[in-house]
């Protein structure tokens, strides 16, 4: 027994445009979804520094810093911002195989943010070294996480929508 298949010319000529159209959209998603996706994290991190909210999830600040940092930076609401220069170093970056929402690596505060001074002590330091800290803690600080509870929210929530749309948009291709 043999079986043949036949195309009608332009059926298969149709079947083939939406097969390149469908081909390069894949390809651009294989790029822009994880770009949009990080773009959406980070959102959404600024959104709970600012807003505070896992603060009620952290033990509170000693007394004496809690006075210092708001007589210094008129800010005690958010245990992640000090003076600006964390949620200014968040960003969005293409890295080897794909991209990064986060602290890139080699980004320095601007200093002074010692409690022994006026916000006018204090080297330098790694943003993502005082990300660290905060996110996982150390020696009589305990850890405040930002990070890790954010990317579980993302992941149930705007990451689906993402992948809705992306997958809207391939669909789209095929038609």
């Amino acid at each position: 027994m043999i079986i043949q298949a036949r195309f009608v010319s332009y059926q298969y000529n149709r079947w083939m445009r939406a097969v390149d159209r469908l081909r390069a959209k894949a390809m651009s998603e294989k790029e822009n979804l994880p770009r949009r996706m990080s773009i959406d994290y980070i959102d959404e991190i600024r959104k709970n520094i600012h807003s505070g909210r896992f603060n009620g999830t952290y033990r509170s600040y000693n007394p004496r810093y809690a006075d210092w940092k708001y007589g210094v930076f008129k800010s005690i609401g958010s245990f992640w911002v000090l003076s600006g220069d964390l949620v200014a170093s968040i960003k969005s970056q293409k890295k080897q195989k794909g991209w990064f929402g986060g602290i890139p690596a080699g980004v320095y505060d601007s200093g002074g943010k010692s409690w022994l001074g006026k916000g006018n002590r204090g080297r330098k330091i790694p943003i993502a070294q005082y990300a660290h800290w905060m996110e996982y803690g150390r020696a009589g600080q305990p850890s405040r996480p930002l990070f890790r509870p954010t990317l579980v929210e993302y992941s149930g929530g705007k990451a689906l929508t993402q992948l809705a749309e992306a997958r809207r948009k391939l669909m789209g291709e095929w038609r």
